[in-house]
């Protein structure tokens, strides 16, 4: 197999793997109990939950055959400097932000509905997503792209954004961009993909905290 003819080949895994995650949003719509889900505030973990468990086994698939999107482990040091600058993003955006819809739907939901989105959100999509958009989806730009890494940075952050699809406005669909750069250039820098999603977890932590809180208090 030459050079050409493989990179074909991983830039088809890396298009079938995301195409799977959206189909798996697209299907969901069709549950006969779509509505009680969302009514419920169990719609986004059950969806999490599919994603999951088709993402995470191609991951555990293509790592055993190749190396070039490692988990590898956390540097205390690293993972100090990207936190600090996560945190000057999360400041920033107070400044600018739209209040959203989905974001307050959270905050009138059951603590035990909470409990459940704090799990999915928190330790699950941080992986699934972390593999497909700063492991399949950016890997797979960089192989055709090696040396313009900002454009594929930029190209895969954008498609991060846009399929946030509860999200409404643009100015929050700016942070996501912005917070998706921020993640590309943690696993480039550590070559792994352990430290986008450990930034990934903690942003999803804290952008629920109010929610939690907002629900203990209407419990």
């Amino acid at each position: 197999m030459n050079l050409r003819t493989g990179r074909v080949f991983l830039t088809l895994f890396y298009i079938g793997s995301f195409v799977l995650y959206y189909l798996i949003t697209l299907m969901i719509t069709l549950f006969p109990n779509y509505t009680v889900l969302r009514a419920d505030g169990l719609l986004v973990p059950v969806l999490c939950l599919f994603e999951f468990a088709v993402i995470y086994p191609l991951y555990r698939f293509y790592i055993a055959r190749r190396s070039d999107i490692p988990l590898g482990r956390l540097a205390p040091a690293s993972a100090l400097l990207y936190s600090g600058l996560l945190l000057l993003l999360m400041i920033a955006q107070t400044w600018f932000l739209q209040p959203e819809r989905w974001l307050e739907d959270q905050s009138q939901q059951s603590l035990h509905a909470i409990l459940i989105l704090l799990f999915s959100a928190v330790l699950l999509a941080p992986i699934f997503e972390e593999i497909l958009f700063r492991g399949f989806l950016l890997q797979g730009f960089l192989v055709w792209a090696p040396k313009s890494r900002f454009a594929c940075m930029l190209l895969t952050s954008l498609l991060f954004a846009v399929m946030h699809t509860q999200y409404v406005h643009w100015q929050t669909l700016v942070i996501l961009t912005l917070f998706s750069l921020l993640l590309c250039a943690a696993r480039l820098r550590s070559n792994s993909l352990a430290l986008p999603i450990f930034l990934h977890m903690l942003n999803n932590l804290i952008a629920l905290l109010p929610s939690l809180f907002a629900s203990t208090q209407n419990g």
